[in-house]
């Protein structure tokens, strides 16, 4: 879906959007047939759901500016879970649940720029990347030592401290790791066009030529 809406191919989001919906109604009819609930109180819950967090908009309350709007959006839905102003404003519980609803990478930028806003931070970049020199060690380390669990922990340390990188040179690491699948698929595509068995068949050496090939190849086609 984020790849057709970034083409640009009207197309290809009408069929990516009739995936999702697809989706939807199967799950909706699934729960249905099992009792639970219908695509009628999905339908029902979304539009209840938008009213009521944008009284703004639905309702009387006036507004100033975003930031007036965010504040009631925040206040609404924290009454909605059950927690009071003060637990609604606690930065572990934002930070869970953009860790439970955003994607691994995104999540990770959201965390990182919430916690740095909030005095988690470092001075300077240096720091930064001072951190990233520890954190490579301890991971080196645990590929060697420790568990299978310990080394995906230092992994995921790694990882998060690429992310703040990432932040402090203004770069997002999910449309960087994007660009480097769809380039990779590309220069792939192209040794396979060339080939004449398959690559597997050939030596590393040779998938190195082909692999340079490819990447000249497509740089003149930029």
């Amino acid at each position: 879906m984020v790849d057709a809406i970034k083409s640009g191919d009207t197309q290809a989001i009408a069929e990516e959007l009739g995936d999702l919906l697809l989706q939807v109604v199967l799950q909706a009819q699934i729960a249905s047939e099992e009792g639970q609930f219908s695509l009628t109180e999905v339908a029902q819950g979304i539009t209840e759901k938008l009213i009521r967090r944008h009284p703004h908009v639905f309702g009387d309350l006036c507004v100033q500016n975003i930031e007036e709007v965010h504040y009631h959006w925040e206040q609404i839905k924290a009454a909605e879970k059950g927690e009071t102003p003060a637990q609604a404003q606690l930065l572990s519980r934002k930070l869970h649940r953009y860790a439970r609803t955003l994607p691994p990478l995104m999540g990770g930028m959201k965390i990182s720029q919430k916690a740095a806003g909030a005095g988690f931070e470092w001075d300077d970049v240096a720091g930064v990347w001072g951190k990233f020199n520890e954190e490579l060690g301890e991971f080196k380390q645990a590929l060697e030592q420790e568990s299978k669990t310990e080394q995906q922990a230092e992994l995921g340390d790694l990882l998060f401290t690429l992310i703040n990188i990432a932040r402090w040179y203004d770069l997002d690491p999910s449309e960087a790791l994007q660009g480097t699948n769809q380039r990779f698929i590309q220069r792939l595509s192209k040794m396979e066009a060339v080939a004449d068995r398959p690559l597997s068949d050939y030596t590393l050496d040779e998938l190195e030529y082909l692999w340079q090939q490819a990447k000249a190849q497509l740089a003149q086609e930029r």
